[in-house]
């Protein structure tokens, strides 16, 4: 009777373990395809904090300091973006399955 109750807590722990990890990676991949750099009004107001009139006169230092930023968001993305791709590769390198090739079952071979 013991014995039962233990692989039932077993069996309930993993199910949420996996239920957590699955929420984990779909929320993980919803943030990583969010990639939007902020317009300029948005990083001078919001960012910068800047009044809105210096921001509406949109200063050639502060578009450039914008710029800046915006570069270095882009820089960071694809930066990001190749990370990604290494980890994804290395972990399927890694975790190959021989039984499931993910090929077309109804393809002709050759």
């Amino acid at each position: 009777m013991g014995n039962g109750l233990v692989w039932r807590s077993a069996a309930v722990v993993s199910l949420f373990l996996l239920g957590a990890m699955a929420i984990g990676d779909s929320a993980r991949s919803a943030s990583d395809t969010y990639e939007e750099v902020l317009s300029f009004d948005m990083w001078c107001l919001e960012m910068q904090l800047l009044p809105t009139a210096r921001c509406d006169s949109r200063r050639a230092d502060d578009l450039k300091d914008y710029q800046k930023y915006r570069a270095s968001v882009e820089q960071f993305q694809r930066q990001q973006r190749q990370r990604d791709e290494r980890e994804r590769a290395l972990r399927d390198k890694l975790n190959r399955d021989p039984i499931n090739t993910k090929r077309d079952p109804l393809a002709r071979p050759g």
